[in-house]
């Protein structure tokens, strides 16, 4: 069954639009580090990007509160939501 010129730039035209599509998704990189990057510079900053808005706000008061008592608490709370943040969806 041959295909007339009609059916051929449709399914061109299709095969354009889905090389265009793919072409607009994010990356690996884009859905991790990004957010990774910004969570090292502000704590939760990377949950919410990813819109756990609710994790990132909580996190953020947690960073914050354990930087005020003790240096310790603060940085193991900072470096375990920035792996967050590059791991979750």
């Amino acid at each position: 069954m041959a295909l007339t010129e009609k059916e051929k730039r449709k399914i061109e035209e299709e095969e354009r639009i889905r090389s265009q599509y793919a072409s607009t998704q994010p990356t690996s990189s884009q859905k991790h580090g990004v957010p990774a990057i910004l969570s090292f510079f502000i704590p939760g900053l990377g949950q919410l990007i990813k819109g756990q808005v609710g994790k990132g706000i909580v996190i953020f008061f947690f960073t914050i509160i354990g930087y005020m008592f003790l240096i310790i608490p603060g940085v193991i709370i900072h470096i375990w939501q920035i792996v967050d943040a590059y791991n979750s969806n």
